[in-house]
């Protein structure tokens, strides 16, 4: 096979021909040696020993462990083999149209026959919004003041857009300037640190029809919420709760790749705080007729996620005898389980497409990188319309990063009739009594969705340390 060729069936049964029918001597093993015991084939015992530069045997997944990019392989690092990583993670998330920047560290080590541990470290996350709405659609946690007189200004709801992944996210939308698609709400913050484990069950090698294993986790993140900030900018308004996971990775083999299949449920921790109500009547003046029972608090419950993946790698060409392979995969992400309800929740459909080069001078070092496509999106360029809003127009988001100015008259005008508020919260009166007409700042009209992003670019890097 020339250096540079791709890699065909019929060079591979040539190889492995030769290699069957080539005398003992010529790979180093004395003539007259004894014959390995008839009970372990050496085409067995050693079939995953070619194999260790493969991608999917020997790149770390973004997800933890050794896999492609995000999908994991059912196979274990060699007991004692290390292998740490780096990416640059890139996606797309809405409603809102919240961009992810990741950038993670990676570590993993095979332990025994069949497991392997691995830790993942995200030490900077980067969020970029231009889709939300947060005068309309109030980032939680949420004070929300409904007024009975002269009707129950209740609405139906749903009174949040949010992301799922971050439902904080917040921004001083009286003064951050959004213009789609590049320029929007920027924050930094850390992100989370992954523990976890993969056991191998079944493996081709020890004569399974394909491979299996389990893989679970922890997912702690490392940025405390502080909610509607002005810190903002250094937040990227994750929930602050563990999640934890468990996927079944699947693999079979063929003659030149091998398919991964990865189903996988993530029951994602609940944070604390979501939304006070308090009703109160607006006929009242003051004291314990203005303010209509106490306050109740209703938590957020965020969805879990159930995901499930297809992908494989295949040989190309060769550099400077470096293999250079095409790495792609397929994932869909659906949010399930009771939850809060969400404005235009969508459910990720994604697909990657890259290349993977093992450099040549040192093999135990592999580059690459992938296109990643999001195939839908949150109805980009359709109207919608906020449901706070009642006969007399749309309510009044008195909230400190929507209005200071207004946020400052409404709050004294509640608290001089006894209303308290929650820390760091967005603040809502809703209210179909005229007199508050002139306080009245949200958009009872429909309003553009803006959700532009779809294409990303992925990087990663994989150092196999005591690997040949």
């Amino acid at each position: 096979m020339s250096r540079g060729s791709t890699v065909a069936p019929l060079d591979v049964l040539a190889a492995l021909l030769i290699a069957t029918c080539t005398p003992a001597q010529a790979f180093g093993q004395p003539t007259g040696a004894d014959p390995p015991p008839l009970s372990t084939p050496p085409a067995v015992a050693a079939a995953r020993d070619p194999r260790i530069h493969v991608p999917e045997a020997s790149t770390l997944a973004t997800t933890g462990g050794t896999g492609l990019i995000r999908l994991g392989s059912p196979y274990p690092l060699k007991a004692g083999n290390i292998a740490v990583g780096a990416t640059v993670m890139n996606c797309d998330r809405n409603p809102g149209d919240v961009d992810f920047f990741d950038y993670g560290a990676q570590f993993a080590v095979g332990v025994g026959a069949r497991t392997e541990l691995f830790v993942r470290a995200s030490p900077v996350v980067r969020t970029n919004s231009v889709g939300q709405d947060p005068v309309g659609f109030p980032v939680p946690p949420l004070d929300l003041f409904v007024d009975t007189y002269p009707t129950n200004a209740l609405r139906p709801g749903p009174l949040f857009l949010l992301a799922q992944e971050v439902p904080y996210k917040s921004y001083d939308a009286a003064t951050e300037v959004i213009d789609p698609p590049g320029h929007g709400a920027f924050a930094s913050s850390s992100g989370s640190v992954v523990l976890g484990a993969k056991v191998n069950l079944a493996s081709e090698d020890r004569g399974a029809w394909l491979g299996l294993g389990v893989r679970g986790y922890v997912d702690i993140p490392t940025e405390t919420p502080e909610y509607n900030s002005p810190r903002w900018g250094r937040l990227n308004g994750v929930s602050g709760k563990v999640d934890v996971g468990l996927d079944v990775l699947a693999a079979k083999r063929f003659a030149l790749t091998e398919l991964m299949v990865n189903v996988g449920y993530r029951r994602v921790g609940d944070p604390d705080r979501g939304i006070r109500l308090q009703y109160i009547d607006s006929s009242k003046s003051a004291g314990a007729g203005f303010l209509v029972g106490s306050p109740v608090e209703i938590a957020l419950d965020l969805h879990d996620r159930l995901e499930v993946g297809a992908g494989a790698a295949i040989p190309l060409f060769a550099i400077q005898r470096g293999q250079v392979w095409m790495v792609s995969e397929f994932s869909y992400l659906r949010y399930v389980g009771g939850g809060t309800p969400v404005e235009r929740l969508v459910h990720p459909a994604e697909m990657r497409l890259g290349l993977q080069w093992d450099l040549p001078w040192y093999k135990a070092l592999s580059l690459g990188a992938a296109w990643q496509l999001l195939f839908n999106d949150g109805g980009d360029g359709d109207l919608r319309t906020t449901f706070l809003r009642g006969d007399a127009g749309g309510d009044v988001n008195f909230s400190e990063l929507v209005d200071g100015e207004l946020s400052s008259e409404v709050q004294a005008y509640l608290a001089s009739r006894g209303a308290t508020f929650s820390p760091n919260s967005s603040k809502v009166l809703s209210t179909d009594n005229p007199a508050f007409d002139a306080w009245r700042n949200i958009a009872p009209v429909p309003q553009r969705v803006i959700s532009q992003g779809g294409g990303n670019i992925l990087a990663f890097i994989t150092w196999r340390i005591n690997q040949r």
